[in-house]
């Protein structure tokens, strides 16, 4: 043999590197962000974020510092016309689903701890549909979509593996949870709800949740083979309330307190450093996938599932101003979202997407822009929606059945490319239905610091990509302008109506549902169509499954751990003396510090 002809040999054997950045997978890793009742800050009617919608940097309040989510909204695109469902399992169900949940039973209340309900096993959900394509898939965070059988539970649909929990919350430090009163109104179940997979982690009691959550994404990234797509799903605990469904959560009160100073009430600093913290955890993971090559290739998705909670059930003190309603509700302040896009894949980026977007569009938008055929996905409600994020092309979707709940008497839909919306039905007699939360503009309050969100830590790894326009202060201060809607109420404004009848609103016009115009001449044609339509839909309910709580599912059956309890032999989580012990002293005094701080008795 030649040298020359030794050479080629030699040459024929070396590897030869990608063209995709991130290495050889010739599929775009996919991370998605979730937070927990959180509303999207004020914004013009051409933002995107939500639930929580005040309490972002972009949308113009100056209250809650955010400026890794704001660096990934400003880089890439914003959603402003962007809905989910009204609270937590039917948001979850319509993201991986790709369904409205009436489509799956769970249209009504949030899972309970011990209920068993799960989305049916029939429809194929987000991670099995990637993991068709090729995808290495991980959770971390909040599951809430069952877990009474081990085929239910996250590393049963789909996932390779998940840490975090899978009830709707647990506390921030010990990761327990009280079920609701049980029918003899007496008794209630508490137990240890963080799995690794199905093996309970009694050794992170202590560790403060979000900062652990993020901890895992990253060693997630860590091991993660490049040659291979990632599907990544964080799902976080914060914003929502932790323990006992009131706990707000925070490493250091005193430094939050001292940090949040200008804010009057210690509730709702504890909800802006709970905010703040999630925020540092998102310029984590888009550093992280920088350091390993991966960003370059990546599809990055922040949004919230549902809008803030300011009073009643599972109070956080988050702020959904200037609209109208909280979660449970169908007004904008419980259904539009907070919702923000970075890919470098996108063809345009650093603009508002004013289209009509729903959380159950995500599936086959993913599934998509992942290579696969949509028309395999069979008939589903969301539609591929990446040409109208990456090109800003007019979207297909004219309408959005905002929901059914056929036991509350409560629908809504959104329609005429979501100009009007038609709502019928109330929740807590109107309680919900009023304007809620903090504006933030007020001259207390710092001034919104553009050189946080420059020097933040996705902005830098967003500018390391090759061909990324740089982040300007007036492209910064622009958006805020256009994203902002404190024009469309009075601050004092007090509604004199709620809906227990039907409700037309023109949403482009007002935005904060202020007036009532079903009763208008001019608008008859419109109310009768969205009216014929939501009847059709309700002729396509799948009944929903609630259950009440099963006695079985208690978790001292279980070493004190919410378990799969209905598994014909379900294994026994083991457990050392002095992990209980420990978990069981820092449980209480956990609870003693929340009685104290909150007066609950």
């Amino acid at each position: 043999m030649t040298v020359i002809e030794r050479v080629l040999c030699i040459l024929v054997l070396i590897p030869v590197p990608s063209t995709i950045a991130g290495g050889a997978s010739d599929k775009p890793h996919i991370v998605i962000i979730l937070a927990d009742d959180i509303k999207r800050k004020n914004y013009l009617q051409d933002f995107f974020i939500s639930k929580g919608w005040n309490d972002f940097g972009f949308h113009g309040s100056n209250q809650i510092p955010t400026p890794n989510i704001d660096a990934l909204g400003y880089n890439g695109v914003i959603l402003d016309k962007y809905y989910t469902q009204q609270t937590c399992s039917p948001s979850r169900a319509a993201l991986l689903t790709g369904n409205y949940p009436i489509r799956s039973g769970l249209q009504g209340t949030p899972l309970q701890a011990g209920e068993n309900r799960y989305i049916p096993q029939d429809m194929a959900i987000l991670p099995e549909r990637l993991k068709e394509l090729g995808y290495r898939t991980h959770m971390v965070g909040k599951w809430h979509l069952g877990f009474a059988y081990e085929k239910v539970t996250p590393t049963g649909r789909g996932f390779d593996s998940h840490f975090g929990y899978w009830n709707g919350y647990i506390g921030y430090f010990d990761y327990t949870i009280t079920s609701p009163t049980l029918p003899d109104n007496v008794t209630r179940f508490t137990g240890f709800d963080l799995h690794q997979n199905l093996s309970p982690q009694w050794q992170y009691v202590g560790r403060y949740a979000t900062e652990l959550f993020s901890n895992k994404s990253l060693e997630i990234i860590d091991k993660h083979n490049v040659e291979e797509p990632l599907f990544l799903m964080v799902t976080h605990l914060a914003a929502h309330t932790g323990k006992d469904g009131i706990e707000l959560g925070v490493p250091d009160i005193t430094k939050t307190n001292r940090d949040y100073k200008y804010i009057a009430l210690e509730q709702r600093r504890r909800y802006a450093d709970i905010v703040n913290i999630m925020d540092d955890t998102v310029g984590q993971i888009v550093d992280r996938l920088a350091q390993k090559k991966m960003l370059e290739n990546s599809i990055i998705l922040f949004f919230s599932d549902n809008g803030a909670q300011s009073v009643g059930l599972f109070q956080n003190y988050g702020s959904s101003w200037p609209f109208r309603g909280l979660k449970f509700t169908l007004f904008e302040g419980g259904i539009r979202g907070s919702a923000v896009i970075y890919s470098p894949l996108l063809k345009k980026r650093g603009y508002i997407n004013r289209h009509l977007i729903h959380i159950s569009d995500w599936l086959p938008t993913l599934y998509h822009a992942a290579g696969g055929d949509v028309g395999k996905l069979g008939k589903i409600d969301g539609i591929n929606q990446w040409d109208v994020i990456s090109k800003n092309v007019t979207t297909k979707r004219t309408e959005i059945l905002l929901n059914i709940d056929e036991r509350e008497n409560q629908s809504g839909i959104l329609g005429y490319e979501g100009r009007y919306k038609l709502v019928n039905g109330t929740y807590q007699n109107g309680i919900y239905d009023q304007y809620y939360g903090e504006d933030g503009r007020g001259g207390e309050n710092p001034p919104y610091n553009v050189q946080l969100i420059l020097n933040s830590l996705t902005n830098r790894a967003i500018q390391t990509v090759p061909d990324q326009s740089p982040l300007f202060p007036e492209d910064v201060y622009s958006t805020r302008r256009l994203l902002d809607v404190s024009w469309c109420r009075d601050k004092n404004f007090t509604p004199n109506f709620v809906c227990t009848g039907f409700c037309l609103f023109d949403i482009y016009s007002d935005p904060c549902e202020t007036t009532n115009i079903v009763s208008n001449n001019e608008n008859r044609e419109v109310f009768q169509s969205l009216r014929a339509r939501l009847g059709e839909f309700y002729k396509e309910i799948v009944p929903q499954t609630n259950q009440q709580i099963d006695p079985k599912s208690d978790p001292k059956r279980f070493n004190n751990t919410w378990w799969t309890w209905l598994d014909e032999k379900p294994k026994r989580p083991v457990t050392g003396f002095f992990t209980r012990l420990r978990v069981m002293i820092c449980s209480r005094l956990i609870t003693f510090y929340i009685v104290r701080m909150f007066g609950i008795c």
